[in-house]
């Protein structure tokens, strides 16, 4: 195993994500409440996988293909990325795992992550935004990590923090948390979505569920929330 994956998978990486429920609290408020909660979080959890992997990780494949780009794939995710909601949380991520890169991180890259570097000056530059997505291909690409566990870990880190969320919102305890997460049908979903999100192109990236957005930009709406998004 290579270390950086303790590093990069671990929840206490201060990233700020347990500020984030990509939109389960919207879509929990907006369910109608006759509809248990669990049931409702079986519903989500499939659809906001799909949703992340046609979104984001073809952003991120190619940032790990071509990390001297960085700013241009940036670019193209900012611009691809129509829910103001989503857009701040993902920037939001992305500098904070640059951060944390540079104040932490970089001293265990095998070599000078110039790429990395880069890509921070061209945000410093107002070049680039520093999207969670691109943020993640160049930093494990600098660390020399294969784009199969880049995709899969960070698929694997969305459905952690969207189920701390519903811990947090109160719709299923810790246990039932671990036992999604350390379940064959989680696994099955994740590796769906990986080989679904690296087989598409810069290109033929996009939002595959429309209707996530949608309650992603009604977060700001809701009358009490716990979450940022």
């Amino acid at each position: 195993m290579n270390h950086a994956w303790l590093l990069l998978a671990d929840s206490a990486l201060p990233l700020g994500s347990f500020a984030f429920s990509s939109s389960l609290e919207s879509y929990i408020s907006h369910s109608a409440p006759s509809t248990p909660k669990l049931t409702r979080l079986s519903t989500f959890l499939p659809l906001t996988l799909r949703s992340t992997a046609t979104t984001f990780l073809p952003f991120i494949c190619a940032a790990h293909r071509d990390p001297e780009h960085a700013a241009y794939y940036d670019d193209v995710l900012d611009a691809a990325t129509t829910c103001s909601v989503a857009r701040r949380a993902s920037i939001s991520q992305g500098r904070a795992l640059l951060t944390v890169y540079e104040k932490s991180l970089s001293a265990g890259v095998p070599q000078q992550g110039s790429a990395v570097d880069a890509y921070r000056l061209a945000i410093r530059r107002n070049e680039a935004s520093g999207h969670f997505a691109v943020a993640w291909g160049v930093v494990c690409r600098a660390f020399e990590l294969e784009v199969e566990e880049v995709c899969y870990v960070f698929m694997f880190n969305h459905a952690k923090a969207v189920l701390s969320a519903a811990v947090r919102l109160g719709v299923c305890g810790p246990y039932y948390s671990q036992k999604i997460l350390v379940g064959s049908e989680l696994r099955e979903m994740v590796k769906e979505a990986v080989v679904d999100g690296k087989k598409r192109s810069v290109e033929e990236a996009g939002q595959s569920v429309p209707g996530l957005d949608l309650y992603q930009g009604r977060h700001e709406l809701l009358y009490s929330r716990v979450f940022n998004s």
